[in-house]
């Protein structure tokens, strides 16, 4: 989570052996699903398996990948499908109430970050396929081969604002806006999500100009962000959260883009 603040990770992977005491063959990733669990990591919205389905995507075909480099099989005991398990079935935290820490502390990015743990295998089932010299090479390549292959759809099922375009959704407008601060305070970011570093502090009645929009972290039910700048190559497109400025959330969407206009559709 830390270097997700610094630079916005997409994809993080807890990687592992299984040595389960019933030594259970096959490769499988577990998938956040964690509602209702305790957690140390207070977080808004769902983490359910049903509100997280780019990583169940990730999840099925990763899992696939890897079995098909390496010769390992999916595991089909206690999972939700062949090579994927539910946080639920674990039977590590969830069995006392506890949600996997991994998925507990990572909560708060669900909304951009696809998260897995990722068992490579039963350290005593798999042990001859595990311990074979080129097993980390195949491994890597599973990886690589699922992720090129996964089927993600747009996004994940956003927690909330779900009448939004979906997470990291980003538009440039046809003209630039000049927009004002309605807010005592705005902070622009780096990126479009509360945790990232702050690059300038703006009073009410500061503008600026806006270039384009991103969907980012919702903020009060709006997950609409300007990008500043007014069209030049050395803008600084830090992030803005529309609701501090003049022309906020579904107004901004209507606004005309470079998109809309090429592909000839109406504009508001």
């Amino acid at each position: 989570m830390w270097h997700h603040a610094q630079v916005p990770v997409d994809l993080m992977l807890d990687i592992h052996l299984e040595g389960d005491a019933a030594n259970t063959p096959g490769v499988f990733a577990i998938v956040p699903d964690g509602d209702d669990l305790q957690t140390l990591t207070p977080y808004d919205g769902t983490d359910a398996l049903a509100s997280n389905p780019r990583d169940l995507a990730l999840a099925r075909s990763i899992a696939r990948g890897i079995a098909a480099t390496t010769g390992l099989p999916l595991r089909t005991r206690t999972v939700i499908e062949p090579g994927v398990m539910s946080e639920r079935q674990t039977h590590v935290g969830a069995d006392l109430g506890w949600r996997l820490a991994m998925f507990g502390y990572t909560a708060p990015a669900r909304e951009r970050m696809v998260r897995l743990v990722l068992e490579c295998g039963n350290i005593r089932a798999d042990e001859a396929i595990i311990f074979a010299d080129d097993f980390p090479t195949k491994v890597a390549r599973g990886v690589a081969a699922g992720i090129a292959a996964a089927d993600i759809g747009s996004a994940i099922v956003p927690a909330t604002a779900s009448a939004f375009p979906p997470f990291g959704t980003r538009r440039d407008l046809v003209s630039t806006r000049r927009l004002a601060v309605t807010v005592p305070l705005l902070r622009a970011r780096r990126w479009a999500e509360t945790t990232q570093p702050i690059l300038a502090e703006w009073p009410k009645g500061h503008r600026f100009w806006a270039r384009g929009w991103i969907i980012g972290e919702a903020v009060e039910g709006n997950p609409v962000w300007w990008l500043t700048g007014s069209g030049k190559t050395t803008d600084r497109q830090w992030r803005v959260w529309s609701g501090g400025t003049d022309i906020a959330g579904a107004d901004v969407l209507v606004l005309p883009t470079v998109d809309d206009a090429t592909a000839g559709r109406s504009v508001a």
